[in-house]
């Protein structure tokens, strides 16, 4: 990863609802969850459909009929650098769920009060909306893994929410069970981490994670997040 990234104007930082998605084929979209955490550099983005199948263990994914492991591979979730130019954003996405696309993931932002942005796709393919959710400063990182996996790791934290992405580059499902993309909520700066959303939905079955502090961290510092070490690459 490059040395220096520009943050994005402080606008687009904090955590994003979509209320919905309008594509110029008129199909519509209004049920799908999507979360995006957007820190001054880095992003998690997170998409699970209303009709993804319920699954408890992921050793149940190898026996899901054909049509309900496509809609379990129909999610999506990403974490990477954003950058913003004028009315352009883009996103570049270093992990992804169900895989990293070839296609150039970007759009025209409108701010329509400070709290509401629209997007319009680059080919007018597609409007979405975004409603901004309360949560204080946030902060993100990007982590290297210290067990010689190849995994990197994305964590923002804003208030009593959090993201945490991680996965390897070259990770695809349904090869493999893909890269992790988390949503996570507690109820007070000393309660436990529980995970609320997760493209791995066996882990919101109560699942919680120990999660450190951002606030004082530094580039270089070895941390845990849950049972596994990480190394921090950028703070931002």
């Amino acid at each position: 990863m490059s040395n220096f990234i520009s943050p994005v104007p402080a606008s687009y930082q904090g955590i994003w609802r979509r209320t919905g998605i309008f594509r110029s084929d008129g199909r519509i979209d209004l049920t799908t969850s999507v979360w995006w955490f957007q820190s001054a550099l880095f992003h998690i983005d997170l998409r699970v459909p209303q009709d993804r199948p319920r699954v408890t263990d992921p050793a149940l994914l190898a026996s899901l009929p054909p049509a309900q492991l496509a809609r379990f591979g129909a999610q999506s979730g990403f974490a990477g650098v954003t950058v913003v130019q004028g009315e352009r954003c883009e996103w570049r996405p270093e992990i992804a769920f169900p895989t990293i696309s070839e296609e150039i993931d970007a759009g025209l932002m409108r701010f329509d009060t400070p709290d509401n942005l629209h997007e319009s796709g680059l080919d007018a393919s597609y409007q979405e909306d975004w409603l901004r959710v309360a949560s204080g400063p946030v902060l993100g990182a990007r982590l290297d893994s210290l067990d010689d996996s190849g995994k990197v790791a994305y964590l923002i934290i804003g208030g009593e929410q959090a993201a945490w992405a991680c996965g390897r580059a070259d990770a695809q499902f349904p090869a493999t069970t893909g890269s992790e993309f988390s949503l996570l909520r507690r109820a007070h700066a000393a309660a436990p981490w529980h995970i609320a959303a997760s493209n791995h939905g066996w882990l919101e079955q109560g699942a919680t994670m120990v999660l450190p502090t951002l606030d004082d961290s530094q580039p270089g510092q070895v941390l845990s997040v849950g049972a596994e070490r990480w190394r921090i690459d950028k703070i931002g």
